[in-house]
């Protein structure tokens, strides 16, 4: 669900009713985006143990070795907390807007907790490039360190950049859904008085 669609919502909430067909397919679409990306997780994390594998059977060095066992026990880590965080938020479609509400917040709170854990990894990856590296200059040398330190720091700019917009949007967006389910509720206990 994006930005303008909560907006359009929340003003078709407002005016009275929004359709229940409507909520249905953004539900729909929604279940789409987070099939794809768990998907998506599952492809990386095969990928990223294969190259594990690779560094491990192939290049041999102190270095690679500790780089292929901090790759492979990250990524069991990763898919393991995908299998926890996701369950339960690719239910089927929901009948009522309080249905969908419930269930359009649940999906943010997964994704604000893939996003923390996200930071988590991203320091564990730093963890584990250190002792690659230090390992890498007491065998090989300080010629390489320069190159290092600026890939490591390139890709974690890049990640925490990425973790950080993510984060906030993603904040944004559990304010606005929290809100709009008080309101509703409101709304609803109004109404029974």
């Amino acid at each position: 669900m994006s930005d303008q669609d909560i907006e359009r919502w929340t003003e078709e909430w407002r005016a009275g009713a929004p359709p229940v067909a409507d909520l249905a397919r953004m539900a729909k679409r929604e279940r789409r985006l987070l099939t794809m990306w768990i998907a998506f997780d599952w492809l990386v994390g095969a990928g990223l143990l294969a190259f594990a594998g690779w560094l491990w059977l192939e290049l041999r060095t102190p270095a690679m070795g500790i780089a292929a066992i901090g790759i492979a026990a990250l990524t069991v880590v990763v898919l393991a907390f995908t299998i926890f965080n996701w369950r339960g938020v690719l239910q089927g479609d929901r009948a009522s807007a309080a249905d969908f509400l419930a269930l359009a917040l649940k999906r943010s709170q997964a994704r604000l907790r893939y996003i923390r854990f996200g930071w988590q990894i991203l320091a564990a990856d730093l963890v584990v490039i250190a002792g690659a590296m230090a390992l890498e200059v007491r065998d090989e040398g300080l010629d390489r360190l320069p190159g290092m330190l600026i890939s490591t720091i390139v890709a974690t700019a890049g990640a925490a950049a990425i973790l950080f917009w993510w984060g906030r949007r993603e904040r944004r967006r559990a304010v606005r859904l929290t809100a709009m389910q008080r309101a509703m509720q409101l709304e609803t206990e109004n109404q029974h008085e």
